[in-house]
């Protein structure tokens, strides 16, 4: 056991080593704080623009700091600076942004034409002198639990990272579920997983995945996957998003009682999401992933998770989420087949 946590705590000091080389890879220019964004209710901010994405338009004011905007309530936007600007349909369009006459509508002006948009076609807005912070965006929240008439006590901790450009994307997600009994371990599950995803036309996108898993409950001492995948945006709007993927993937299994194995799998999957603008933002996410060993006749394995985030103030979350984890064939005999519960919990979002 120690033998695998020095292994794979070496493998994470590697990867935060190389993500700290990236931090600092670059230091761009600071852009100057001339955009001028109107909303419905006759305000007026001058600043500069730093993002767009679920609902909010972020810039940093001249005189107020950073503020967010709700999308919904903007009729004009100013900007000589270049952004790219994703739409509903998958297209990136880059160029300046221009009031339209009468306000109301979102112009990009390009080198060589100007495309006139509604404001609900817009799905992501980013400048792109943006440095490697600016495009880094995610969320991690935390839980306890303590039971005082039989001394239980569980710890939850949940986070994601995403870092995403114009052409290509790497997303990061960390989960881990501790429950402990009278000073013993009662149930321990978690999974790290990395992801690459490189955007094609008309909303295709393929990708890399790796990731290492444990759930004592279900008789999984270590689990080590890599695979290939391939998937689709099925909605990409500025409120909701629904993708269906597909793809192999090996594994490499340690049970709690035997054994290491490797067997290939086959991975087929969707995920939704979707967002209130008004405060409280609420967001809802669900994802449902199947995957058929091809490699032992009759194993299935899936894995569902549904979410609910509400915001408490600017960037703090309440989140109330719940799993299920099934295998029909657990890697140690005798092991659970099904592991499910409800995780609730105090976040942050950067």
């Amino acid at each position: 056991m120690n033998a695998r946590w020095n292994r794979w705590h070496g493998s994470s000091s590697l990867c935060a080593v190389l993500a700290g080389a990236l931090l600092f890879s670059a230091a761009p220019a600071r852009a100057q704080k001339t955009d001028v964004i109107e909303t419905t209710g006759g305000d007026r901010f001058t600043g500069e623009i730093k993002s767009y994405n679920e609902g909010r338009l972020l810039i940093a004011a001249r005189d107020a700091g950073d503020v967010k905007v709700k999308w919904n309530r903007i009729v004009s936007i100013r900007s000589d600076k270049i952004f790219d600007v994703e739409i509903s349909d998958g297209t990136h369009l880059l160029g300046s942004l221009a009031p339209s006459e009468p306000p109301g509508r979102f112009v990009v002006v390009g080198e060589s034409r100007s495309v006139t948009l509604e404001f609900s076609a817009v799905v992501r807005l980013e400048p792109i002198y943006q440095d490697f912070w600016r495009r880094l965006d995610g969320s991690v929240d935390l839980g306890f639990t303590f039971q005082q008439a039989n001394s239980f006590r569980q710890f939850n901790v949940n986070g994601n990272s995403r870092y995403r450009t114009k052409k290509f994307q790497l997303a990061t997600t960390l989960s881990a579920f501790i429950g402990e009994q009278q000073g013993a371990t009662a149930s321990q599950r978690g999974a790290l997983n990395l992801g690459y995803t490189a955007f094609l036309k008309n909303r295709w996108f393929v990708g890399g995945i790796a990731g290492v898993e444990r759930n004592l409950d279900l008789g999984l001492d270590w689990r080590y996957s890599i695979g290939a995948i391939a998937g689709r945006y099925l909605k990409q709007t500025n409120q909701s998003h629904l993708t269906i993927l597909a793809g192999l993937v090996e594994i490499d299994e340690t049970p709690v009682d035997g054994d290491s194995k490797a067997s290939t799998e086959a991975l087929i999957g969707g995920e939704y999401s979707t967002f209130t603008y008004d405060f409280p933002e609420i967001t809802l996410t669900s994802k449902l992933i199947v995957t058929p060993s091809l490699s032992q006749s009759g194993r299935v394995r899936i894995q569902a998770d549904v979410g609910v985030r509400r915001e408490i103030v600017a960037d703090f979350f309440l989140s109330i989420s719940l799993f299920d984890t099934y295998d029909s064939d657990p890697p140690t005999e005798g092991a659970h087949r099904n592991d499910w519960g409800s995780i609730v919990s105090v976040g942050y979002k950067f």
